[in-house]
């Protein structure tokens, strides 16, 4: 599978203004897809019950 996007520039994202990172907050593919393999965003924690 592949894709382009509108906004990628070599490496650089012209939509968010810094390198691309797909998925991160202000990519087009927010939300929509999930990218299993990224290490530069920290998982979540799961909420405690009090």
């Amino acid at each position: 599978m592949s894709w382009e996007c509108k906004y990628l520039r070599e490496t650089f994202c012209d939509k968010r203004k810094q390198e691309c990172c797909p998925g991160a907050k202000g990519c087009v593919l927010e939300g929509r897809f999930v990218f299993p393999l990224r290490t530069d965003v920290p998982e979540k924690s799961p909420k405690k019950k009090d």
